[in-house]
């Protein structure tokens, strides 16, 4: 089964569980700091991931580790996720959670990729502008990236709006490269 598809199955089934328990917000926070926890240790990462290491014992560190720090629905669905053999899987489930989170409160993330820091005022314009356009709550990330040498570059679910100097520096080079004129004597 592909992870993507897996992983939007059960953060399906906690969401349901958790929007009829009237803990959505808790639920979506727990899941957060366990994806966070997960990208930063890689550790964690290699012991959860390792087919040699017993069920049980992931299951305890999983325990010792988040328990008291999440909703007990939260540990109890990790438990049943290690116990099932998709522990693996965790972080792409919190991530599939965020995203069903995120479009069931209509709030729509954008990607803001800029050369320099972008002050508040051209962040806030892209941010009403996008509103308008999708009548969503907007969430901005922005990256700076000094490649793209000045412009920006806008990416939201499967759009993406490219108006850096890199990508139009190389537009007229492969306009320049085809070469369109052609000698007549």
């Amino acid at each position: 089964m592909r992870v993507r598809l897996l992983s939007k199955r059960y953060a399906k089934a906690l969401f349901d569980l958790a929007e009829e328990m009237k803990i959505l917000d808790k639920v979506d926070a727990d899941l957060r700091l366990v994806r966070e926890v997960f990208s930063e240790n890689r550790n964690l990462r290699l012991i959860i991931a390792n087919p040699v290491i017993d069920i049980y014992k992931k299951n305890k560190i999983l325990t010792e580790l988040f328990s008291g720090n999440i909703q007990d629905l939260s540990m109890k669905y990790i438990q049943l996720i290690t116990i099932k053999g998709r522990e693996q899987f965790i972080p792409y489930i919190c991530e599939a959670f965020d995203d069903k989170f995120k479009e069931y409160k209509n709030i729509l993330p954008v990607h803001v990729t800029t050369a320099d820091k972008a002050d508040k005022k051209i962040m806030d314009d892209i941010s009403s502008k996008l509103k308008e356009a999708t009548k969503m709550n907007i969430e901005l990330t922005e990256k700076v990236n000094e490649e793209i040498i000045g412009g920006f570059v806008i990416d939201f679910q499967d759009y993406q709006y490219d108006a850096s100097i890199i990508n139009q520096l190389n537009k007229l080079k492969k306009g320049f490269s085809e070469n369109l004129y052609e000698i007549q004597f």
